[in-house]
């Protein structure tokens, strides 16, 4: 199994973060405008960008602490992989984010990058967090979300 690992402080509250992870409004500003995300533990989130569609099922929305969601539906390599963040507040307007992406079966295929996607998207999320610029999404949809 292998595991995507990244840490990156983020110069806003707990508050704007978890907005900016699980809404529509922010999954567009950083990821793709093709979203519909879950708005309660046991929904599913849908995602599209570029050729990939990707179901994500809501197992933990813990308001400005945690998220996690697994792989329902997407490429083989993504499926049965986890998805975890995990927001400290360090001060009023600074927290740290904790970003997995876990439980894959190999660490080549989509692994290497899906790392490097992360990496990207982490710091256009810092980006909107800190500035509340409104970054072109890191992913141009080619598909339509799926419903």
């Amino acid at each position: 199994m292998a595991d995507s690992l990244h840490q990156i402080e983020i110069h806003t509250n707990a508050r704007t973060l978890y907005q900016a992870i699980t809404s529509d409004a922010g999954i567009k500003t950083w990821w793709t405008p093709l979203c519909h995300m879950a708005q309660q533990e046991g929904d599913n989130c849908r995602i599209s960008y570029e050729s990939m569609r990707l179901i994500l099922f809501a197992q933990k929305l813990l308001p400005q602490k945690r998220v996690f969601w697994v792989c329902l539906d997407g490429p083989q390599d993504w499926l049965g992989t986890e998805l975890w963040w995990e927001i400290e507040q360090l001060g009023p307007k600074l927290c740290r984010l904790d970003f997995k992406h876990m439980n894959w079966s190999r660490d080549d295929g989509l692994f290497p990058q899906a790392n490097s996607m992360w990496g990207n998207l982490l710091n256009k999320l810092k980006d909107y967090c800190e500035c509340q610029v409104l970054p072109e999404p890191i992913h141009r949809p080619l598909m339509e979300v799926v419903s």
